[in-house]
């Protein structure tokens, strides 16, 4: 699993490729509502997941947030900032059933936190775990598209093998 979840890093990254000592959180994320708009249900759907901050320690300046399953994962990337309580535009992409893939720019996801403990901004190279809630529009490419809306939630510890 771990080894998926790293991929699921790597993906994150696209282009720019994972710096060593990226200071990155491992765990687990589930969906725990959706809006009526979806087109497919997901509630109480269960992930391997892996976060990213930005711009903590060395990393690169990116925030990532990842679904791995058994088969296929999703990354979901968001240049130049942190996740925060605003719907922001995010790089999407995925592997599994082929290549390693980005979505159109209409296709692509969006998400923000809602809460996190600690919060996304106060993050450091020494925080042990994370937990957040926050919500998701247009997962895996539902064909409700920015009108349903995914809640998560998700608790990470830090990756101590980064």
């Amino acid at each position: 699993m771990i080894k998926r979840a790293l991929l699921a890093v790597a993906l994150l990254a696209g282009s720019a490729g994972v710096a060593s000592a990226e200071i990155v959180f491992v765990g687990t994320i589930k969906i725990t509502a959706q809006t009526a708009q979806c087109g497919r249900q997901r509630v109480n759907d269960n992930a391997v997941s892996v976060f990213h901050p930005a711009a903590v320690g060395g990393n690169q300046n990116f925030a990532g947030l990842s679904w791995v399953w058994q088969h296929y994962s999703k990354g979901h990337a968001l240049g130049g900032r942190n996740f925060d309580a605003t719907f922001r535009t995010v790089t999407t992409g995925g592997t599994g059933w082929g290549d390693a893939y980005i979505v159109g720019a209409t296709r692509q996801a969006q998400i923000r936190i809602m809460t996190s403990v600690p919060a996304v901004g106060a993050i450091t190279a020494t925080t042990p775990a994370v937990q957040m809630t926050g919500q998701i529009r247009r997962f895996d490419d539902d064909p409700g598209g920015l009108a349903c809306v995914f809640t998560f939630i998700a608790n990470y510890v830090k990756d101590s093998n980064q």
